[in-house]
């Protein structure tokens, strides 16, 4: 089984907020006590990414407007082996994919993958589960979101208008 959004902003379950962003998802399970929101102010530059059975947790890196990078918050526990994806100056990301599964008795991100304008970056995790894929045609991704506990429990895109 495989759950797709559409390649454009429009026909699927999204809410909207007052800035006209889209929130999509999340995929995952209803676990994590930990909510979070990554919307950076500036261009993603690197992706970490903790994976063994799972995905355990996530980091983002952003360069804001005066070439300056700051990093998100880490999202998930302290488990698995880290994985830096670095994204060149001209590469941007056009789409995200992933499973779903039971980790340790809790339905978790098992994996996941991004699509660049140039690569595909993945899967990292185990890619085992029920799959799930945001490819982006139209308006581009302008932060992530879900929550998250030992594990990240749910991954979700925020997508923004052109």
């Amino acid at each position: 089984m495989e759950l797709s959004a559409p390649a454009s902003l429009h026909g699927y379950r999204h809410s909207r907020d007052a800035a006209n962003d889209v929130q999509v998802g999340p995929w995952g399970g209803k676990g994590g006590v930990n909510p979070w929101t990554f919307k950076p102010n500036g261009r993603i530059f690197q992706i970490r990414i903790s994976t063994g059975g799972c995905v355990d947790s996530i980091r983002f890196t952003y360069i804001d407007h005066d070439r300056v990078k700051h990093h998100s918050d880490t999202y998930g526990g302290d488990g698995g082996s880290a994985q830096t994806i670095t994204f060149a100056d001209d590469e941007n990301l056009i789409g995200i994919s992933g499973t779903v599964g039971i980790y340790a008795g809790c339905t978790v991100i098992t994996s996941l993958s991004f699509l660049t304008n140039k690569t595909h970056h993945g899967p990292y995790g185990t890619n085992q589960g029920t799959n799930f894929s945001l490819p982006v045609t139209k308006g581009q991704f302008g932060g992530f979101s879900g929550n998250y506990g030992s594990y990240l429990d749910s991954f979700g895109a925020i997508l923004r208008p052109c």
